[in-house]
């Protein structure tokens, strides 16, 4: 089974309030002049309620910053 990431495609518009979160740069990429923020899922997302709201809440980040957001399998290896 690959590990799940939270996959968060925000609008380049707000590329100040990104700033201000002081995100990981391991996380954090620009592309197609968006910001992608991929962060690793908790084995037990499906448990959690609405979980993508709240870790948009726990990052601080607005919903209406996203222009995407989505589920994707993670190859990473570390």
């Amino acid at each position: 089974n690959n590990e799940k990431v939270l996959k968060l495609t925000i609008s380049s518009k707000h590329e100040r309030n990104i700033e201000e979160l002081k995100l990981s740069d391991h996380s954090l990429k620009k592309q197609h002049g968006n910001f992608i923020l991929r962060l690793k899922v908790p084995y037990n997302y499906l448990q959690i309620d609405d979980y993508e709201l709240k870790a948009l809440e726990l990052l601080g980040i607005k919903k209406d910053w996203l222009t995407d957001i989505s589920m994707d399998n993670s190859f990473c290896t570390h």
